[in-house]
């Protein structure tokens, strides 16, 4: 409530960061139909629309992934209004996706200058949207896209001998970031896992019961999960760089770890991880509150949340991003209740109440697991 109450640490804007909170009431306002949490996501998404029912902040020429992690947000309130102006929006960025860029091997470029390179972010961003415009409103149901996507992904990005995914991969290598063999970044950010993990879980929830073999998603899903798990810190959260532990400024992250957690709830919810693996959900979960959460004069807030990370020369400020270890230690602040922290907190609190009503789960045969994962 104290969150969405003003625009306080928030933009009313068309982005990724806010999509997420908006994802996260609406989460809720499903399960509880709480009206209040509907009415501050139509509310927040009318006001970025102009006169002629046009949103002006999006721009069809510019290839961007991230702009369409917002159009996700449309579905519920299209379906509940049949307001045309939230279809027409959806239609021009599906319709974006049939020409934009693409490395060699067939997967979105993650903006337009950031060529041939592919961040584990852009799969969170993209893909949900895709998978849910192409299953409630495309003519065909051709899911192949995004599945060979996951594919590459795994192909490329996955590092065989740490058994986790790095941060990005530039199939040109040309970026001074990446290998020059593997075409990889060279560090593993936690929230970058986190944004592929949630991406995981959402997509395989909208396959269910579609006509998709997406039974490889559970296995990159459970893959991931079990190389992150090693590096769970005795509190339950994760590292701002993942496998690195041992380093002096190293710092235990909330955005990363609460994603995690989201993931690994929700994948137990949907059946997609064995039970008792809801208890390293929850562990995280506990784990970012216990350490992070607090309340100062009346005002709750959630801290140790990375600002923002990237790779290569940022657009606006100019700012060089290596990928290295002291970059992410060093080089984005650490702030409190960045949407990229708080949204992920509301979306596994919103898998905690679902687990701990057998009715709403559909785990089957773990309902005494989840039970126990959840209390």
């Amino acid at each position: 409530m104290q969150y969405r109450a003003q625009p306080k640490w928030y933009s009313v804007r068309w982005h990724y960061i806010e999509s997420c909170i908006l994802k996260a009431y609406l989460d809720s306002w499903a399960q509880t139909g709480s009206e209040d949490d509907y009415r501050f996501a139509k509310e927040f998404i009318d006001g970025l629309y102009d006169e002629q029912g046009n949103i002006p902040a999006i721009d069809p020429g510019y290839y961007n992934i991230d702009q369409l992690r917002m159009a996700c947000v449309l579905f519920p309130l299209y379906e509940r209004e049949r307001d045309p102006k939230y279809k027409r929006v959806m239609d021009l960025l599906y319709r974006q996706l049939s020409e934009y860029p693409r490395t060699d091997s067939r997967a979105f470029w993650h903006k337009s200058n950031y060529p041939y390179q592919v961040w584990l972010d852009g799969l969170y961003m993209g893909q949900p949207f895709y998978v849910q415009y192409t299953k409630q409103y495309a003519e065909s149901k051709d899911y192949s896209d995004t599945l060979a996507q996951f594919r590459g992904v795994r192909k490329n990005i996955y590092n065989d001998k740490k058994k986790l995914y790095s941060h990005a991969y530039d199939e040109s290598r040309q970026m001074f970031w990446s290998d020059p063999d593997t075409g990889q970044s060279p560090n593993v950010w936690g929230r970058a896992v986190g944004w592929y993990v949630m991406a995981l879980v959402d997509v395989l929830e909208l396959l269910e019961g579609e006509e998709a073999d997406a039974r490889f998603l559970q296995q990159l899903l459970q893959e991931t999960v079990d190389g992150m798990l090693p590096h769970q810190h005795s509190e339950g959260m994760w590292y701002q760089v993942v496998d690195r532990a041992d380093h002096p400024d190293n710092y235990l992250e909330s955005s990363g770890t609460l994603m995690m957690a989201y993931a690994i709830l929700k994948g137990v919810r949907l059946g997609c991880l064995p039970g008792e693996y809801g208890v390293q959900g929850k562990k995280a979960f506990d784990g970012t509150v216990s350490r992070y959460l607090r309340e100062e004069e009346g005002e709750v807030l959630l801290g140790g949340i990375c600002r923002s990370a990237g790779l290569g020369t940022h657009p606006d400020t100019g700012v060089v991003r290596d990928g290295s270890v002291d970059y992410y230690l060093h080089g984005e602040k650490i702030v409190d209740n960045n949407g990229h922290g708080v949204a992920p907190l509301l979306m596994a609190y919103n898998e905690i109440k679902q687990l701990r009503n057998p009715e709403r789960s559909r785990v089957k045969d773990r309902e005494a697991c989840a039970d126990e994962a959840a209390s």
